[in-house]
Formats: C-alpha cells, sequence, structure tokens
C-alpha cells in the first residue's frame, strides 16, 4: 500500500529546498486571500494542480483521496451555504418541495471566490506536504530557529497522523472483507468498533514509539544525515516575483470592474 512517505520520497520535488517550496507556498496562499477577483485563486489553484502532477503525478494513498475529497466536499457545501445567505438580487431558485431557495448575485460572488481560494489553497499546500520528506521538513525548522518543542510538536503530528490514517484504512478494509459494513445496522456497530480500536491502538502506538525513541537516545531532535538543497536568492526573488505579480494583476482587474 503506497504511504505518504514513499510519495515523498519518491517525488521528483523532494531535490528543491525546503525552505523555497515553503516561501513559494506561502506567497501563493497569501496572494489568494488577499485578492478579490476571481482570476487571482484561479491562477493559483493552476500552478498547486501543475506542481502536484509534476511532483506526484497525481498518486495518491487511497485514504489520503478520500480525505481530500470530503475536505473538497464540506468547501463545496459551505460555499452553497455562502450563496444561499447573503443578501443580492435573486439569480437562481432551487424549488425544494414547499420552499424556494434563492441564490443571489452577491453570494454566487463570493461562494466562487471561497471555493477557489479553498481549492487553490488545498492544492499547493498539499504540493508541500507531498514533495517533503520529514527529515527535510525538520531540517526546515531547524534553519527557521524555531523551538524544538515545537519542530518536535509538529513533526511527530506530521508522521503519525498519516500512520493512523494507514492503520483505519486497513482496519476498513477487514471490516468490508467480512461483511462488516453491510446494512445500516452492522456498519453503525462496525464504525463504532474501529473508532474504539482506533483509540486504543493510538495509545499502544504513541507508548511504543516514546521507547523506541527513547532507546535510540532520542534529544528532541530529528537529524538529517543528507542534508536537503539550501534556500538560495533564486527561490526568494521566485516568492517575491509571484507574489507582487499576481497581487498586481488582481489590483489591475478590480479597477478594470470598477471602471
Amino acid at each position: 500500500m503506497l504511504t505518504i512517505d514513499e510519495v515523498a520520497n519518491a517525488s521528483p520535488a523532494r531535490r528543491w529546498p525546503p525552505l523555497g517550496k515553503l516561501l513559494l507556498a506561502l506567497a501563493l496562499l497569501t496572494v489568494s486571500l488577499a485578492s478579490s477577483t476571481l482570476l487571482v485563486p484561479l491562477i493559483v489553484l493552476i500552478i498547486g494542480l501543475a506542481l502536484l502532477a509534476y511532483s506526484t503525478a497525481f498518486r495518491f494513498p487511497r485514504l489520503i483521496m478520500l480525505a481530500i475529497l470530503d475536505g473538497l466536499a464540506v468547501v463545496a457545501a459551505g460555499a452553497l451555504i455562502i450563496a444561499i445567505v447573503t443578501p443580492g438580487a435573486p439569480m437562481y431558485v432551487l424549488p425544494l418541495g414547499p420552499w424556494d431557495i434563492a441564490l443571489t448575485d452577491a453570494g454566487i460572488d463570493r461562494a466562487a471566490l471561497v471555493l477557489l481560494r479553498s481549492f487553490a489553497g488545498i492544492s499547493v499546500m498539499l504540493f508541500f506536504a507531498t514533495s517533503t520528506p520529514i527529515p527535510h521538513l525538520a531540517h526546515a525548522m531547524r534553519s527557521l530557529r524555531l523551538p524544538r518543542e515545537i519542530s518536535e510538536l509538529v513533526i511527530l503530528v506530521y508522521r503519525y497522523t498519516f500512520l493512523v490514517l494507514e492503520q483505519s484504512e486497513r482496519m476498513f478494509i477487514a471490516a468490508r472483507c467480512r461483511l462488516g459494513t453491510k446494512g445500516l445496522k452492522n456498519s453503525l456497530r462496525t464504525f463504532s468498533r474501529i473508532a474504539v480500536g482506533m483509540f486504543t491502538r493510538s495509545i499502544d502506538a504513541a507508548e511504543r514509539s516514546q521507547t523506541a525513541l527513547y532507546c535510540r537516545d532520542f534529544r528532541g531532535d530529528f537529524p538529517s544525515y543528507r542534508e536537503p538543497a539550501p534556500l538560495n536568492g533564486i527561490w526568494m526573488l521566485l516568492s517575491l516575483l509571484s507574489f507582487l505579480t499576481l497581487l498586481l494583476a488582481d489590483r489591475a482587474l478590480s479597477s478594470v470592474v470598477v471602471l
């Protein structure tokens, strides 16, 4: 079964400086959030998808893909609610039995902006996560002079979150093989047992991992024996130019729309 670590280690973008990738991702996210038009989030989404295609060829662990789709569904539902509750002139009416739900023009514009911003942010951050192995992430945090406790927590959460997801996927596969999801009653019983099993196994895995770290003389630091490429001026310039170019494009388009 493909794991997130295998995806990151097999990515051709793993050779890029982790701090450079982080700066680029933050620049794209910031300009997407600061934009007032649909053009900039759309461009950021295209850039994120292109980077993701180069990095992983859209090959993810199955459970990670399900989690991404679940997040996108939640964002889409939220955007629909925004389109309904935002005041404005009605553009579309959705008949739902005795009620008519109107989608306003201002609501549709705001919902589209939120939707594109969310999709763009997910694609960019997913590129960073799937192209940065854990040792590279630790090296980047040390380069930023972050406190050792913060970097330790971030890296452990980053690592063991995916392990928990992979464990839950195996449990769901075992449940389906035993017809544990056949029927509503069986599904509810299976989900409750899996939730309890995941809780107990997570505690057990945490205890065993802590013992293993202490046996390896763990002192709150994750050394990288093959240090990644260092941050250079090209990546800083690329991040700055990307931010300024997209920001100026957004301001120019906003002025054109106002005129």
